[in-house]
């Protein structure tokens, strides 16, 4: 089976889109979503007449066989994360204002008030969010891979905190020998094509190159969201074992 994986859209209706009908032309036989469907931060993004979280999400679920949470949704549906890294989240995190919330996390975890724009989600779409998981695992042509927004402890990307070395993966990989994984797959860092990861080394891997890679093995994938050099999906052959990232 090919997976196509898409991440973090941000709202950008117009490179959804694209991207859909870019993976309806690969022949690929599911789409797995690994999250940040909304946030749509007003420094870094430029498609403010067209942001769309409503139908970005729409598309999301009519198209894809397993949606992730990631911590923009995470902020939109008023979502507490399930795993939690060095912060431990008070219960009425947000009913306290910005100031509050800044003072009690001292850093460590991503606040949106000043920056983020309203996804405008209707209610049905915020119950939607509500319902969905941090996680998941799929069993597949005698393969089990792990799908999550990004890496263990940090699955959510409620964090401030970015992992650039095989020694930053430790606790990932332990917890996918836990569950007998051998890929995983996840978004949030907006990587420029593949960043691939086993227990040895990292590798940055560019557009429409097929990777083998070793096992076990975590690999980012690019957001859908952002400029028309960096952005895409990544394909994952679930029998042959290769990845390959896809330019939109």
């Amino acid at each position: 089976m090919k997976l196509a994986i898409i991440s973090d859209i941000h709202e950008d209706i117009v490179n959804l889109k694209q991207t859909l009908h870019k993976i309806e032309k690969t022949g690929c036989d599911k789409i797995f979503c690994l999250g940040d469907i909304s946030g749509f931060s007003v420094p870094h993004y430029r498609y403010f007449d067209t942001r769309n979280a409503h139908e970005c999400l729409k598309l999301v679920k009519e198209n894809c066989e397993v949606v992730i949470l990631g911590n923009h949704d995470l902020q939109a549906a008023r979502r507490i994360p399930e795993a939690h890294g060095d912060f431990r989240f008070p219960e009425n995190w947000y009913e306290l204002d910005y100031r509050e919330r800044k003072a009690l996390s001292q850093g460590k975890v991503w606040l949106y008030d000043h920056d983020e724009l309203d996804p405008l989600y209707t209610r049905d779409d915020i119950n939607y969010l509500k319902s969905l998981p941090e996680k998941s695992i799929l069993e597949q042509d005698s393969k089990r891979i792990l799908f999550t927004h990004y890496i263990i402890p940090n699955i959510s990307g409620a964090y401030q905190k970015f992992y650039h070395t095989a020694a930053d993966y430790t606790e990932h990989f332990r917890y996918m020998r836990e569950q007998d994984c051998a890929y995983s797959f996840a978004g949030h860092a907006h990587s420029s094509g593949l960043y691939i990861t086993n227990e040895m080394r990292t590798r940055q891997k560019g557009f429409n190159k097929k990777v083998i890679p070793d096992t076990p093995v975590n690999v980012i994938v690019p957001s859908v969201a952002g400029n028309q050099i960096g952005h895409g999906f990544c394909i994952f052959d679930t029998v042959e074992g290769w990845v390959k990232a896809v330019r939109v």
